[in-house]
């Protein structure tokens, strides 16, 4: 008897750690707080924008356009230095979306997907073709996901992916996938309180990274079809294509890249791999190689 009292005793206060590190660390019991971290760490304009997350537009030269897509929570600041270099090398138009929701409080995104985002950039997409001889696509991360899409749908013309988001990244202690908590847990946890605002292995960089400090769990759970559907469609891009990513992404698994460098139909393609950097390498120690490999590729194909 004293022995099943005393399991009973260390499987109660089990529980209560758990609880205890999931309150800390999630948004269980706390889904209208979503918002606080961030109002209390950001400044914003009377727009409701953080400062510094703004839709950026550089008017040059239109024979050629770039539009560039940054990634999940975080926004086109994070593009910012690339969009200066490529508008400094070409003088060509360069604009950087900010995605619906993005770059004001994590609780204006809950209830998108990449299916709306994909609504947005596709309609932006097609103003800007509208202005443009040509329309290069930059995507990073979740902004990958949808510049292939893009180049699934659209006339393009050269497409540049870093980071692009498919697969995460699994590590053995998980104990299961990412993809397996979100379907169980998504509507019990309803966010991650982010330790830093993104991964990022440079101190310098992170320092200066514009992003949300909790992560909504819903938009990624309930964008899977896209993804799918993406997948499925990788053999109708036949455009010249550059793709980007770190082996040590903890984010985006690498396979992401070479699924797609493997299942796409175009002649000219090129997968590089870096090492230093993690996710976010627009921000992370290889940004400036990062750069110069689209500019160089971009000579190479004209």
């Amino acid at each position: 008897m004293q022995f099943l009292k005393n399991k009973k005793i260390i499987f109660t206060i089990l529980i209560i750690v758990l609880l205890v590190i999931l309150f800390f660390r999630t948004g269980i019991l706390q889904k209208s707080k979503i918002d606080f971290r961030d109002l209390e760490r950001w400044d914003y304009d009377k727009e409701g924008i953080i400062l510094g997350a703004e839709r950026i537009v550089l008017e040059g030269k239109s024979n050629v356009c770039w539009y560039l897509i940054h990634g999940y929570t975080s926004t086109p600041d994070e593009m910012k230095k690339m969009a200066e270099e490529i508008y400094r090398e070409f003088g060509e138009t360069v604009i950087v979306e900010r995605l619906k929701g993005h770059g004001e409080v994590p609780s204006h995104i809950l209830d998108l997907t990449l299916d709306d985002w994909y609504e947005q950039v596709s309609k932006e997409f097609d103003i800007l073709k509208s202005k443009c001889t040509e329309v290069n696509l930059v995507g990073f991360s979740f902004g990958g996901a949808l510049s292939t899409r893009l180049a699934e749908t659209k006339k393009v013309n050269n497409i540049y992916l870093l980071s692009p988001y498919i697969f995460t990244t699994y590590k053995y202690y998980h104990i299961f996938k990412f993809e397996t908590y979100l379907d169980i847990f998504t509507e019990i946890l309803n966010y991650s309180k982010k330790t830093k605002t993104g991964q990022i292995n440079s101190q310098e960089d992170l320092n200066k990274h514009i992003a949300y400090w909790n992560m909504p769990f819903a938009p990624i759970k309930y964008s899977k079809s896209f993804l799918e559907d993406m997948k499925n469609n990788l053999n109708k891009i036949k455009n010249p294509i550059l793709l980007q990513q770190s082996k040590n992404d903890k984010t985006s698994d690498i396979k992401s890249s070479f699924y797609i460098y493997e299942n796409i139909e175009s002649e000219n393609k090129e997968l590089i791999t870096f090492e230093k950097s993690n996710h976010i390498i627009v921000e992370d120690y290889d940004k400036e190689a990062v750069i110069k490999n689209i500019i160089d590729f971009e000579k190479k194909t004209r």
